[in-house]
């Protein structure tokens, strides 16, 4: 018993990325793109792991820490695939572990860092980044490559990796797709924004940062809850989020959440071998993806 309780003491020591094998499966059925995006969480009494972090909206810092998402979007079906802390690498794990295949790769500027992009394109994964306009392409600051308001360019990264550039009047977007235009670039990178959306609804009506435990495995389990409970939710959505407030009771909402880490804490408890890693349990009840 003692082995089996330092086993599990060591696993979630080591939990820092969540990914849920069962949304992977649904996702691959169908030719979807990858969102990866980031978000504020702000919490005080995880001071051993928060620092400070800088709010957009008040211009002011908070201490907390950064959740990474990754979201499976194909014809207005969205599937959260798990989240991570601190930034911790899943793509890998994506990839070589659950053989995913995203059409595209969507995320922001904070990811065009010449080491994901080089570990894309091995992937052989197509991705659509924004650029950071005081960077340089083949030791050339891009401005100086396309100094006017519109443009493209080709070169090579500091890691050797081949990209084209657009720049659409003061932005600057990266890809490893040689023959796309930038009309379809704009377009994919468009899509992105469809995770600001699922933001709004994690914080504003699943309440993903009502947790107030001060342990961040209890943070995480009610992270992994609270996407079981978002996947509910885009099951039985309607259009926007406005009218999803309207047609749900959210109480309820919450109720559900409780409930799933009240069954999670049983099996944890009731299981005399740890034969799983409890950090990937999903749920048997879900249903298959329409």
């Amino acid at each position: 018993m003692a082995q089996v309780m330092f086993l599990l003491q060591h696993i979630i020591a080591q939990i820092q990325l969540l990914l849920i094998p069962q949304f992977i499966r649904l996702a691959k059925k169908t030719d979807g793109r990858l969102i990866i995006d980031d978000t504020n969480y702000p919490k005080y009494g995880l001071k051993k792991y928060a620092r400070k972090l800088k709010n957009l909206k008040t211009s002011g810092y908070e201490d907390g820490f950064k959740i990474v998402f990754f979201l499976w979007e194909s014809s207005g079906h969205r599937i959260l695939l798990g989240f991570a802390l601190w930034h911790k690498p899943g793509l890998s794990r994506l990839r070589n572990e659950f053989k995913l295949k995203p059409k595209i790769v969507l995320a922001d500027g904070f990811y065009s860092i010449d080491k994901i992009v080089k570990r894309l394109t091995d992937y052989g994964w197509g991705f659509v980044f924004r650029w950071i306009c005081n960077r340089k392409l083949s030791d050339t600051p891009i401005k100086k490559l396309i100094p006017r308001g519109y443009g493209e360019k080709i070169g090579y990264l500091k890691n050797n990796s081949k990209v084209k550039i657009f720049r659409r009047k003061n932005r600057f977007f990266e890809t490893n797709r040689m023959l796309m235009n930038v009309k379809n670039m704009v377009s994919l990178y468009k899509k992105r924004w469809t995770i600001k959306e699922v933001f709004r609804i994690l914080k504003v009506c699943i309440g993903i940062n009502r947790c107030q435990q001060h342990s961040v495995f209890a943070q995480e389990l009610f992270f992994y809850c609270c996407l079981v409970a978002f996947y509910y939710l885009e099951r039985m959505k309607t259009s926007t989020i406005y009218k999803l407030k309207q047609t749900v009771n959210f109480q309820s909402v919450y109720f559900m959440i409780f409930v799933l880490i009240a069954i999670y804490y049983a099996i944890k408890n009731l299981s005399s071998v740890l034969n799983i890693l409890l950090p990937t349990y999903s749920f048997h009840c879900i249903a298959e993806y329409p």
